[in-house]
């Protein structure tokens, strides 16, 4: 007895899990199938309910394994009861009978049997058919489940949804399944009996039905919620495989709210259930179907709900992630990925285009006009113009819930805003963010919020061009004209609730936390500001160059309006500079106390963003920064610094400069700041945040406008330059360093100090004494101090007369400077220094330490100077004139003592570098010399010192050479590597010196290869080669045999020189004609070889004048060369050789060539010397006599005979000479070499016989020859066929099997190609053994080489050549069943086998045999495969068709008929035309329909359900179906299969009209087709395809098409939907057009009501309003007019751009036969696309113009129309015009503009090659009737001109020439000869880098083609038609034409040579 359950009370809303109350454990335990069986039949609901609990398994758990009891009992039940009719029963019961138990109790075991049997796939077919059972439409099941969802008890609900989501988890649909795929379709009928039934109404409410606990509260305590299930996740496992599918979007408005609303209270698993379901159904293969599915799963309401899930900090066990993580990382990628999701690709800071008025017109300037919304939350225009609406409203609703405890939603805004900027303008005015500076962490969390979205990089580059098509190059686009607009970008750098006076307020905050966040804030605002000007600035340069009508580049307008805004936001400089002032002064001067410490470092933190919110204003607002009157330069030095720098001066003086704690401070950067003083950052011991301070003044002084570095700092006496160098050389930080030499190079470079040569500054600097870790001290602070204060005097003085200082440089040593060589000159300070020693010395104004600080300076100066010079003159004169300075003071009694020890060092230097031998005195620690403290720190940092230092082991030591490299020359740049280049030149000059060992020159010379390979800029690197390669020491190493020692670093710098590069070449042909003048005054020839070998490194140099020299002189003492000949000094002589390019010297010499074996070089240069037209007319004068051919024949070498074989094939006189010497000579003939000779022999007419027959046949037959033999061999014999016939048959018969090899496969080939009829015998024989041979090589183990692929090609063509040979059976069946059983993959093999297939009679058991071997292969299932190559699908579908068709009466089987189902894909490729005839083949043998099969196959490629026709219909691709109507093959016939495709993958795209007619009538014919069925029809297509098929040139295909069609519509009659009277009324129309049955409609017709009824089955085309209302408002359709024409191609609403290039793309797929033709002519169509064309501007209008006036010429009779009566040539040549003048004057440049013009230029010529097409015929027959030439061919000569006006390319070149060609047919043409001359020039001006097969072969063949039907008097009167001749024939001669061509030519050049 079942116990009762308590029945609910009212209000109640608890929604668990009915309970059944389980019988006791033992109580009904089923142990057999048959026992289950049984106990159910009974319809108890307790048998039920016990075997439930017996095999119930929480979902959890699932999959069990297929040996659990579980499972074994189950299939045990099914394997006695398949489709569980026991429960089913029971479940029908239970319905009728009211009985609410019993069906619970089925339904319940039914729903989990279902689960359990789902996850295993051995069950897949049982459950299969449960749910099939369930969804019928004959059996009630499907209205039970309904009624179960329906029904007001919660139970029943709770049991209809488990069963129903059971039955979803067996087959649910998938976003990522293809199209057509059969996955999902049961649970989309599952569905579908939902939606029908009406359950769905109540759905969303009943998502609220959940489990709840005893207090009412909802609560999940199973590990997973689905173990124990509510109805609210029945309702989810139902919906969650949907969401993808059009069929749920359909009530996704009613179902998505609950389902949102309700994730707060559910478990983490059934969140992240929710969450991927939705990912996965938005992330499917099809872009355009993820955005409308993210359309429709996401809105405000449900991103609302999510993001408030953020708070949720509870695990999700299966990914160990909390439910904030997992929904964070959802929420990110459907709102922050462009594209992805809901977040839409936007255009940066520009709006989407609305429109505005009523007029339908968009603003131009792409933007909203009004404010956009920007602070008006009432204005919604904001909304229209954004790309992503939903997330502008969501960020909106936010607003300040981003500032949250722990930052997420905050991150998560951050990135929204990241992704699309155009949202942050509309967010602030509805953020609601309290910006009050006041201390608390809430408004520092709100400021840090502020700054992140400010912090953000603006949009992309891209954003700010102009819109292209998807898929191209965006980066190539030009810039948009208007800019965005400024509220928009002002919003994303200082947003507008962070007003001026918030800002300022908190900056004059009394908390330093307030003040640092706001002016950090501040400063990024400030930092974006910088970086978008920068941006602008870049876009102004580049639209700046464009030409433009407007008088401001509004770019440049946008940028100042912005900085007139950001001015408007941000608080006056003076309320910044007051604030710095304040934070400065902040700090104590003496912090002793924890409290003073804090105070310091909080003031250097205040100080540095004061500073760095001062540098970006002058940066960002310079106009701002102008307005103060501040001096910056007290930045850098105030007040007070100078006071501490007179004191210390003092200190100095007094040599107290140590302080108290023992450290020294910078002299006069020590000032602390002050109110008045300025701040000071001029001090070189600091650090941390002052560090930072100083990098922020350093950087705003090299960006400030006017100011002037040259004057004296407040309080001090010197200038602004004398406190950056002394902080630039007292400072430790590397940044700081770095900046001020880039703060100098900034103020000195551009002065006429350094303008000359800006690298020499570097010397300069890199001399100064500098303060490091290792030296400083009170001494060197007194030497810096005394050299940089000498240095600012002279530094002022030059600044001010800089030309009096140059003029006094340039009369130092007159003439010595060039102003073409600026890099050599010296700065004019040197003469300052110079001036002003000589003044302060003998003015007794400067102390002699401080004198001596400055020479040791200068010192260093000049060292580093030498690099520059050519010579040291200079250098020499201005030490000279220190030393008379010096003499001076001398004798006025002033000691200076020292000084003149340092001028001694100078010249010693100087001398050193000269290697005049001066030996240096180690130095020692005299305390009366003059030198600098870190003299040690500056010799190890120049390069210069260090070589002059290096001792011999130095030089030696390896490791101390890379160290060198490292250091001074990897890590410097490239200037430094030339000036440290030419100082290793100048060591390099001397013999002695500090190079005078051998290795140390070897090593300097390495130290030049590196700098040559550290140097990368061509410019820099033509310098360094210059320096090294003029240098004349240098050149005496490379000439002479002083540099032997040397030669291997020599040649290594020797190959730096590229040949190619013109300097390097005159450098190298400089050395080259010094190495041949060396040679030739070698009178005796003792020293030949070495001077030979001197040439090796520089042969490539070597030119032809003297080459000649060289050669000239070799030959003269050849006896002497050849006794020291080597290797190396022939490779030498080859080049020479190659370099005169006089090969008739050459033969003269022939046996001083022989003797100095470099006759293969002379073979490479008359192979050179030949492919020019000037070298092939020199070769055919060169005349060999016989003793010179028979002193190359004895020398036996391959070099002779090929010279031999050159010269008899180009000189006739060479020719007789060797025919005489080879016939009273016979046995040369023996050598096989002389092959390619006596091939040529043969072509000439001689009475000679020269019996080489058995020679040839014995080089075919020899493995091992070389294919020139070959070929040459084959050419012999199949010339001497006709004369020698029988002897060559003798010889051929003896070939066996085993001899058979590809030159024996070539020679058959060859023969059958000749077509001699006595060869018939051998080509048999040869035939043959060659299937024999070929039977073996495909039998063989392993692959196949080419050569044995190639054998087989052969073959095949050898057979096709030969069509009246008869091949044997017996020796055509082992070949093919070799190829089937092992080849197939070879498509070569193949092929040779379908020949023999269709040549040879088979046995029928044979091709029962092969042809269930073929469907048995592996091959088989290859080619169903999609992934399948065409060429090998087609290679193997055609042997079956062979062999399919060779006897019908064998393959007219099912068995073989049913495999090709998987093979078809109803396309019109080649494969798919033969199956489909194979198919036609077996119903016209068996007389018996295909449909049968047919039924079964899908689009697809996998086997459908057979159910009807209909399936395998509506399988085809509806898009595909239609490019089929567009593209209509009208010559598909019914019943062949037509003409062999070109290439495999041809028809393809477009499916086969017969086969989808067929399809559709045997549906027809069906009679079950449905209202829903017709609509599915409609929108396949097939119906318009077949309706199509009434323009076909067949009559059966029109038979069939009308047929199908009157079977349409009488069906149609009886099936009522929505769409019926319109189809029954369209098809009236239609069928009233036909005046009688059969009768060929125009193509424009049948078009036309196939785009009519594809609109009727897509309402939502815009075509569709349109073709209804043209249709609708005619009672009859007149064929014989264009539809629509006016009123498409003339539309002005909204889509007139669309209309009108609907209209002509319509014209230009409907125009496609004579009747077409005679439609569109009635309106006048061409000249109204002419007048559309000419007056648009849009390039893809004006192409589909241009392809639809192509589509018209095609037709014969529309082209004479046209050009005889309408002028389209005329027409031509005036729009070739247009096009060249818009372009030329349009401001649109680069690529795309380029493309554009190349593009329509192209279609134009294309037009005009179809007009010569359709036009030669009718004029060749006018010509014969003696009527006068056209018009039309002068209207042709004068678009050839027009053309060739400008430069052409290869593909246009090609065209031309095509079209002369075909002209060329007309007698009596006179085009051709004024035509010609101007191809040939514009083709020789091209470049010859065109690959074999390509345009070029192609267009020399048209011009030789064309110049053949030239006139005599042409050639003989008009000279550039001559040279035209002649260079074409060249062409042709030299195989640009192809080698059969050239062949050709050469023959009958010799034959008339001959003749002559």
């Amino acid at each position: 007895m079942v116990l009762k359950r308590k029945r609910d009370g009212p209000g109640q809303t608890d929604a668990t899990a009915p309970v059944i109350t389980r019988p006791k454990p033992g109580t009904k335990v089923f142990a057999s199938g048959k026992a289950v069986k049984d106990g159910l039949a009974t319809g108890s609901p307790q048998t039920f309910v016990s075997f439930r609990q017996q095999i119930v398994t929480p979902y959890s758990l699932l999959p069990l394994a297929i040996n659990h009891p579980t499972v074994i009992i189950l299939q045990h039940y099914l394997d006695i009861s398949p489709t569980c009719d026991e429960i089913f029963k029971a479940w029908q019961i239970g319905d009728q009978t009211k009985n609410g138990q019993q069906t619970q109790a089925a339904v319940e075991l039914l729903s989990e049997i279902i689960n359990i049997l789902t996850t295993l796939p051995f069950f897949r077919s049982s459950v299969v058919g449960l749910i099939n059972k369930i969804v019928s439409n004959t059996d009630p099941y499907h209205e039970y489940l309904n009624r179960l969802i329906q029904s007001g008890s919660r139970d029943d609900v709770y049991h209809g949804y488990l069963l129903a989501s059971a039955a979803m988890g067996v087959d649910p649909p998938s976003s990522s399944a293809s199209l057509g795929s059969s996955i999902g379709r049961l649970g989309m009928k599952v569905w579908a009996i939902l939606v029908e039934g009406g359950s769905i109404r109540g759905l969303g409410k009943q998502l609220g039905m959940r489990r709840r606990n005893k207090e009412g509260m909802v609560g999940y305590g199973e590990p997973d919620p689905l173990d124990k299930p509510d109805i609210r996740h029945l309702i989810l496992r139902l919906i969650l495989p949907l969401f993808a599918t059009s069929a749920f979007h359909a009530h996704a408005r009613s179902i998505l709210p609950p389902l949102y609303s309700g994730l707060s209270d559910d478990p983490p698993i059934t969140v992240y259930r929710v969450l991927t379901a939705l990912w996965r159904a938005i992330s499917g293969p099809s872009v355009g179907l993820n955005r409308r599915t993210s359309l429709i799963m996401f809105h405000e309401k449900s991103l609302e709900h999510l993001w408030q899930l953020l708070s949720r900090q509870d695990l999700e066990p299966t990914t160990s992630k909390t439910v904030s993580e997992v929904v964070e990382a959802f929420l990110e990628a459907i709102t922050t990925v462009p594209g992805q999701g809901i977040c839409f690709v936007d255009e940066g800071w520009y709006p989407r285009r609305v429109i505005e008025d009523t007029s339908g017109a968009a603003t131009d300037r792409g933007d909203v006009p009004t404010n956009g919304g920007v602070g008006d939350g009432r204005d919604d225009n904001w909304k229209k113009g954004l790309h992503n609406r939903i997330l502008g409203n969501v960020v909106r609703k936010v607003g300040h819930k981003a500032v949250d405890d722990d930052g997420l939603v905050g991150n998560w805004l951050t990135k929204v805003f990241e992704a699309c900027p155009e949202l942050i303008a509309g967010y602030w005015a509805h953020s609601a963010l309290a910006v009050e500076p006041r201390l608390n962490a809430r408004w520092v969390a709100t400021m840090a919020y502020i700054n992140r979205i400010i912090a953000l990089s603006p949009p992309p580059l891209s954003t700010f061009r102009q819109p292209v098509p998807t898929g191209s190059d965006a980066s190539s686009a030009p810039f948009r004209s208007q800019p965005p607009a400024v509220d928009v970008m002002i919003e994303s750098i200082l947003p507008s609730p962070l007003t001026k006076s918030h800002i300022m307020k908190g900056l004059q905050h009394t908390d330093g936390l307030v003040q640092h966040v706001t002016a950090a804030v501040l400063a990024r605002g400030l930092q974006k500001l910088c970086t978008i000007q920068d941006l602008f600035l870049q876009i102004e340069t580049e639209v700046g160059a464009e030409p433009s009508t407007s008088q401001e580049n509004l770019w440049t307008r946008r940028r100042r309006e912005l900085e007139m805004e950001a001015r408007k936001r941000i608080p006056e400089l003076s309320v910044i500079i007051a604030f710095a002032q304040k934070a400065a002064t902040m700090a104590p001067a003496d912090a002793d106390t924890e409290a003073e410490i804090a105070l310091t470092a909080k003031s250097s933190m205040l100080t540095e963003v004061a500073l760095r919110i001062f540098e970006l204003c002058n940066k960002a607002m310079p106009s701002m920064a102008s307005e103060m009157k501040f001096d910056v330069g007290r930045l850098l030095v105030s007040a007070s610094s100078a006071s501490a720098e007179r004191k210390a001066r003092r200190e100095a003086r007094a040599g107290s400069v140590v302080s108290d704690s023992g450290s020294v401070a910078s002299v006069g950067t020590m000032g602390t700041a002050g109110m008045g003083g300025g701040f000071g950052q001029a001090r070189g011991d600091v650090e941390g945040f002052e560090a930072l301070s100083q990098l922020h003044v350093l950087q705003l002084l090299g960006e400030v406008r006017d100011w002037n570095w040259m004057n004296k700092a407040a309080g001090s006496q010197y200038t602004y330059l004398y406190h950056i160098l002394l902080l630039n050389l007292s400072t430790q930080q590397l940044v700081t360093q770095m900046k001020t030499v880039s703060l100098v190079e900034h103020l000195l470079l551009p002065t006429l100090l350094y303008e000359h040569d800006p690298a020499e500054l570097s010397i300069w600097l890199e001399a100064l004494p500098r303060a490091s870790d290792t030296v400083s001290g009170p001494m060197l602070l007194a030497q810096q101090i005394h050299l940089l204060s000498f240095l600012d005097d002279c530094f002022r003085r030059a600044i001010k007369t800089p030309y009096r200082y140059l003029e006094d440089s340039f009369a130092l040593v007159p003439d010595f400077f060039e102003y073409t060589r600026p890099s050599e000159m010296i700065s004019p300070v040197l003469m300052t220094i110079m001036e002003q020693l000589n003044a302060k010395i003998t003015g007794q104004l400067i102390s002699t330490e401080a004198a001596g600080v400055v020479l040791v300076y200068l010192r260093r100066v000049i060292l580093g100077l030498v690099g520059k010079q050519g010579d040291l003159k200079f250098l020499l004169v201005v030490i000279e004139r220190l030393d008379d300075i010096l003499e001076k003071a001398k004798e006025s009694g002033q000691a200076r003592i020292g000084l003149k020890d340092v001028v001694q060092g100078m010249k010693d230097d100087l001398a050193l570098i000269k290697g005049k031998g001066i030996d240096r005195k180690p130095e020692v620690a005299d305390p009366e010399a003059h030198r600098l403290r870190e003299e040690a720190d500056w010799a190890s940092r120049s390069f210069e010192w260090t070589c002059l230092n290096r001792s011999t082991a130095q030089w030696t030591d390896s490791k101390s050479q890379v160290g060198l490299v490292e250091t001074f020359i990897v890590s410097t740049g490239e200037t430094t590597i030339l000036r440290r280049a030419r100082f290793i030149l100048h060591l390099l000059s001397s013999k002695k010196g500090v190079l005078a060992l051998l290795e140390a020159r070897k090593a300097a010379l390495d130290l030049l290869h590196q700098s040559l390979n550290g140097t990368s800029t061509d410019s820099r690197k033509a310098q360094l080669k210059l320096y090294i390669f003029d240098n004349s020491d240098l050149r005496k190493l490379f000439l002479s045999e002083e540099g032997d020692d040397y030669r291997s670093q020599l040649d290594r710098l020797t190959v730096y020189l590229d040949e190619s590069v013109s300097p390097d070449k005159e450098l190298g042909e400089a050395v080259a004609v010094e190495l041949v003048e060396a040679l030739k005054a070698d009178k005796s020839g003792m020293n030949s070889a070495r001077n030979l070998s001197l040439i090796q490194p520089w042969k490539r140099f070597i030119q032809a004048d003297s080459a000649v020299k060289a050669l000239r002189y070799i030959v003269k003492r050849s006896d002497k060369i050849v006794s020291a000949i080597t290797p190396q000094i022939v490779q030498t002589i080859s080049t020479i050789v190659m370099a005169t390019k006089d090969p008739d010297y050459m033969m003269r010499h022939i046996a001083t060539v022989i003797q100095l074996n470099i006759l293969p070089s002379v073979v490479a240069l008359l192979q050179e010397i030949i492919i020019t037209r000037d070298g092939s007319i020199k070769l055919s004068k060169i005349s060999l006599k016989k003793a010179t051919i028979r002193d190359l024949l004895k020398t036996k070498e391959n070099a002779a005979f090929d010279v031999i074989s050159l010269l008899v094939g180009n000189s006739v006189d060479t020719a007789r000479s060797m025919l005489s010497v080879l016939t009273k000579d016979p046995g040369e003939l023996e050598d096989r070499r002389i092959i390619p000779t006596v091939a040529v022999l043969l072509d000439l007419p001689n009475d000679e016989t020269l019996d080489v027959v058995s020679l040839a046949i014995s080089v075919i037959t020899t493995t091992g020859s070389q294919k020139r033999h070959l070929s040459s061999a084959i050419r012999i014999v199949g010339r001497l066929y006709e004369s020698q016939g029988e002897k060559i048959d003798v010889l051929i018969k003896k070939i066996g099997l085993s001899d058979f090899s590809l030159p024996i496969a070539q020679l058959v080939e060859h023969l059958a190609d000749e077509g001699h009829q006595s060869s018939q015998i051998a080509i048999r024989h040869l035939v043959e053994i060659g299937l024999q041979h070929a039977v073996r090589v495909c039998s063989k183990v392993g692959d196949l080489d080419e050569d044995e692929v190639a054998t087989m090609v052969s073959l095949r063509h050898a057979i096709d050549s030969s069509p009246d040979i008869e091949l044997q059976g017996q020796l055509a069946e082992p070949f093919i069943t070799a190829v089937i059983q092992d080849r197939l993959e070879i498509e070569d093999a193949v092929d040779l086998a379908v020949r023999l297939a269709k040549r040879v009679e088979i046995k029928a058991s044979f091709i029962r045999q092969q042809l269930q071997a073929l469907f048995s292969s592996s091959a088989y299932h290859r080619s169903t495969n999609s992934s399948c190559p065409t060429s090998f699908k087609l290679a193997y579908v055609r042997l079956i068709h062979a062999l399919f068709s060779a006897s019908t009466y064998v393959s007219c089987q099912p068995n073989f008929i049913e495999p090709l189902v998987l093979l078809y894909r109803g396309t019109m490729s080649e494969s798919d035309r033969l199956i489909l005839n194979m198919f036609q083949l077996f119903e016209g043998y068996r007389k018996l329909s295909t449909s049968s099969v047919l039924k079964y196959w899908s689009a697809n490629g996998i086997v459908g359900s057979g159910n009807r026709s209909f399936d395998a219909l509506t399988s085809l691709d509806p898009l595909r179906v239609f490019a089929t109507c567009q593209a209509y093959p009208l010559h598909r016939t019914l019943k062949s299969y037509g003409k062999p495709d070109e290439k495999p993958d041809e028809g393809e795209s477009l499916y086969d009209p017969v086969f989808v007619m067929s399809l559709l009538t045997c549906t027809l014919c069906e009679g079950n087709v449905t209202g829903l069925d017709w609509v599915e029809i409609l929108r396949s297509n097939a119906l318009g395809l077949t309706l199509c098929g009434l323009s076909s040139r067949d009559k059966e295909v029109r038979c069939v098409a009308g047929y199908a069609l009157a079977k349409a519509f009488t069906l149609i009659l009886k099936k009522p939907f929505f769409e019926r009277n319109q189809v029954l009324y369209t098809l009236r129309l239609l069928r009233h057009s036909i005046d009688a049955p059969a009768t060929r409609l125009p193509t424009l017709t049948t078009l036309f009501f196939a785009h009519a009824l594809r609109s009727l089955a897509n309402p939502s085309h815009f075509l569709y309003p349109l073709t209804s209302r043209f249709l609708l408002q005619r009672p009859i359709f007149d064929p014989s007019d264009t539809p629509m024409l006016y009123g498409m191609l003339y539309a002005s609403g909204d889509g007139w751009k669309r209309e009108r290039g609907w209209m002509v793309r319509f014209l230009k797929e409907g125009v496609k036969s004579e009747a077409d033709w005679r439609v569109v002519r009635r309106r006048k169509v061409w000249s109204l696309l002419a007048t559309l064309f000419s007056s648009s501007l849009d390039p893809s209008f004006r192409r589909t113009v241009l392809q639809a006036m192509e589509s018209m010429v095609d037709i014969p009779a529309a082209a004479r129309t046209l050009v005889l009566r309408d002028g389209l040539i005329a027409w031509l040549v005036m729009q070739w015009t247009n096009i060249n003048r818009r372009h030329a004057n349009s401001a649109l440049k680069g690529t795309k503009a380029q493309t554009w013009e190349k593009d329509e230029k192209a279609m134009m010529l294309n037009i005009v090659e179809k007009i010569c097409i359709g036009m030669i015929p009718g004029e060749k027959e006018r010509i014969k009737d003696s009527k006068q030439l056209g018009k039309w061919v002068v209207q042709i000569e004068i678009l050839f001109k027009r053309v060739l006006e400008t430069d052409t390319d290869i593909e246009r070149l090609e065209t031309l020439s095509r079209i002369l060609y075909r002209l060329s047919f007309i007698n009596g043409i006179t085009v051709t000869s004024s035509i010609l001359p101007l191809l040939v020039q514009q083709f020789t001006s091209l470049t010859k880098a065109a690959a074999e097969g390509g345009p070029s072969e192609r267009i020399t063949a048209y011009l030789f083609h064309a110049g053949l039907s030239l006139r005599l008097e042409d050639l003989t009167t008009k000279n550039d038609v001559k040279d035209a001749i002649e260079e074409i024939g060249w062409r042709a001669e030299k195989g640009d034409a192809g080698q059969e061509l050239a062949n050709w030519v050469k023959r009958e050049k010799r034959l008339v040579e001959w003749k002559e």
